[in-house]
């Protein structure tokens, strides 16, 4: 892998900041008695105003590259007084460092917004070339309720994660502990990014020029597999294996699960210590996971320490498009416990069928 990547690192770093100021503005808002909690207008505009700067700061540095995001403007096209108070909110938002401003300046009108959006949200990426994939916001729930959520943006070169940045505006390390139960909504939350091979780091999140950064250190080794951690996705809408518990038992450890909704802002806690595996048990439906909730925190991850693959050994590809549909399922551990934690997720599932004949037929 040629060349040093500093220069798309910073871009990557300084637009998640950027991007973070203006989901904490909507935020503002709803504490505020603009939205009601429950109102999805708000993660709404979130969503179209984050990925508006996420592309405008990328196009701008990178024009050849493509931008995939979650996000297209079918519905700002039709509500214009949505589509008003996006432009009101992304039009005013800027990083307080002038020079740091002007090396990713703001769409200059609603038009060219809208534009700036739908080139994220139509793209579809595939196996060759530059392709950023950017999640405005990984987490709505989290961010609904004024809890976690992640602001992501990884750039693939060939499908391989190559540099990537996530904002955690609510993520607080003093504390130790990353979940939907220890949350900070009164501090800057943290800024962690990663460059292949170079390893990850961590840093606070700030306004204006990135700050002063730490190391990641690699040490995700496991003494003692009945003491691991497992985090888990508690409110998900999508069918999940239901006895996954039993997948701990069959280790000797535990079932107590962290509870962290956002997918990206798992794979943080796991590079930071505060969680030890992360399973995604295959669909009986085929259903394939969006590769933009995993793309740059699996390296992030791996930069770490940690090991991820499929249940079939497989590398998750991100060189598919928009989805992981060369994958089904995936573990994320430890690397000295990960085949571990592999065969005894696959031995569970064999008990089930409709489970056990989807892992069999992609072996």
């Amino acid at each position: 892998m040629a060349g040093s990547y500093e220069r798309e690192l910073r871009i990557a770093e300084l637009a998640v900041q950027k991007a973070v100021i203006v989901t904490k503005k909507v935020l503002s808002s709803v504490e505020k008695g603009e939205f009601r909690k429950d109102d999805k207008t708000s993660v709404s505009l979130a969503d179209f105003a984050a990925q508006a700067l996420l592309v405008a700061a990328i196009h701008h540095n990178f024009p050849g590259d493509i931008i995939v995001g979650e996000e297209d403007t079918a519905i700002l096209r039709s509500d214009q007084g949505i589509a008003d108070r996006l432009w009101e909110l992304v039009s005013t938002t800027h990083l307080e460092d002038e020079e740091c401003e002007r090396s990713l300046p703001s769409p200059i009108s609603p038009s060219e917004m809208l534009h700036y959006i739908d080139l994220g949200g139509t793209s579809y990426g595939g196996p060759k070339g530059r392709v950023w994939m950017i999640d405005p916001i990984d987490g709505t729930k989290g961010f609904l309720t004024g809890g976690q959520y992640v602001v992501c943006a990884t750039l693939l070169i060939d499908g391989l994660e190559t540099v990537a940045a996530f904002g955690c505006p609510h993520v607080n390390l003093e504390s130790g502990k990353i979940s939907e139960q220890d949350k900070d909504t009164a501090g800057n939350g943290v800024l962690i990014s990663a460059i292949r091979a170079k390893g990850a780091q961590v840093r606070a999140l700030s306004r204006g020029d990135l700050l002063e950064s730490r190391k990641i250190e690699k040490n995700n080794a496991i003494n003692d597999i009945s003491k691991i951690r497992f985090a888990e996705n508690f409110i998900t809408t999508t069918p999940q294996f239901p006895d996954r518990h039993k997948i701990a038992e069959k280790l000797g450890a535990p079932w107590n699960p962290i509870h962290i909704y956002s997918s990206q802002l798992r794979y943080m806690a796991l590079a930071l210590g505060t969680c030890d595996v992360v399973l995604r048990t295959p669909e009986p439906t085929g259903a394939a996971a969006h590769v933009w909730d995993h793309a740059g925190g699996v390296m992030v991850y791996e930069e770490a320490g940690g090991k991820v693959t499929d249940l079939n050994g497989k590398d998750l590809i991100f060189a598919a498009g928009r989805d992981l549909t060369e994958n089904f399922g995936f573990v994320a551990a430890p690397a000295n416990i990960h085949s571990q934690v592999v065969d005894a997720t696959k031995a569970v599932l064999r008990l089930y069928p409709e489970y056990g004949t989807v892992i069999d037929s992609t072996a």
